[in-house]
């Protein structure tokens, strides 16, 4: 028999919409819940993107000051240079007969030929931290030959350097001219890193 009779249908009623209050609540609890989850993975997400970006920029303009340490060293002694086959690590710059295997890939030419580039400014430390960067910055620097454009050379610059950390690395690429008393480089353009 059915105990919500008569008299006490009133009763049964309000203990079935205060069961369905409770449902409800519940619900809108999980949904807000789920928000505030998704919310915070959201802030997380971007602060990691944030802090790449960084990195990368950080990387880069460390890859261009040793472009540009390699370009004055080129207008130096340019005239008495004579390119060798770069096949081990250097630490100090050099001119090399051809250019690295795979330049996009600075893994493949960085313990191959290229030269590592002590920068003053340049703390290294590979646990991170504060103003440091995961490895030295490094070099190749390739002869292309005479130049058609004028009595000059023309060289081509490969830098990379790292971030913070070793995930984080910018490979630039420069053609640079030196011929008589003009020195022009093409805008160094990032090779993808």
């Amino acid at each position: 028999m059915n105990s919500c009779r008569h008299e006490r249908f009133h009763i049964c009623a309000r203990q079935r919409e205060a069961g369905l209050a409770l449902i409800s609540a519940l619900l809108i609890l999980v949904v807000i819940t789920l928000l505030g989850v998704s919310l915070f993975l959201g802030v997380n997400l971007q602060q990691q993107a944030a802090g790449n970006s960084m990195e990368k920029a950080r990387a880069l303009e460390v890859a261009q000051s040793v472009t540009t340490a390699a370009e004055q060293w080129l207008d130096t002694y340019a005239k008495t240079l004579v390119p060798v086959a770069c096949s081990s690590q250097a630490s100090v710059f050099r001119l090399c007969a051809v250019p690295p295997n795979t330049p996009a890939n600075p893994k493949s030419w960085a313990t191959a030929g290229a030269t590592q580039v002590a920068l003053k400014q340049v703390k290294i430390s590979t646990n991170g931290g504060l103003n440091t960067y995961a490895a030295y910055p490094a070099v190749w620097i390739a002869y292309l030959g005479r130049a058609t454009m004028g009595p000059g050379n023309l060289y081509e610059i490969y830098a990379q350097a790292s971030g913070g950390n070793a995930h984080t690395v910018a490979v630039t690429q420069v053609v640079y001219y030196v011929g008589g008393n003009t020195r022009n480089s093409a805008p160094a353009q990032s090779l993808g890193q």
